[in-house]
């Protein structure tokens, strides 16, 4: 299966993670602090930047590696 992007947030700061579908879950719960700021995961980062932009429209864009 391929992976999938999702915005996640800590603390109002929101962050985009890739992740398998199936792993999310297990993710989101070793990484203490972060919520999922979606419900619906995006099939390209780009779409994921554009759903973080609506959700947290002040946030500074992430930086691209």
């Amino acid at each position: 299966m391929s992976s999938k992007f999702y915005v996640v947030q800590k603390a109002g700061i929101p962050a985009i993670w890739q992740s398998d579908p199936q792993q999310f879950e297990q993710l989101l719960k070793h990484k203490v602090g972060f919520t999922a700021a979606s419900d619906t995961p995006s099939d390209t980062r780009a779409d994921a930047l554009n759903k973080l932009r609506q959700l947290f429209p002040g946030a500074r864009p992430p930086k691209s590696s």
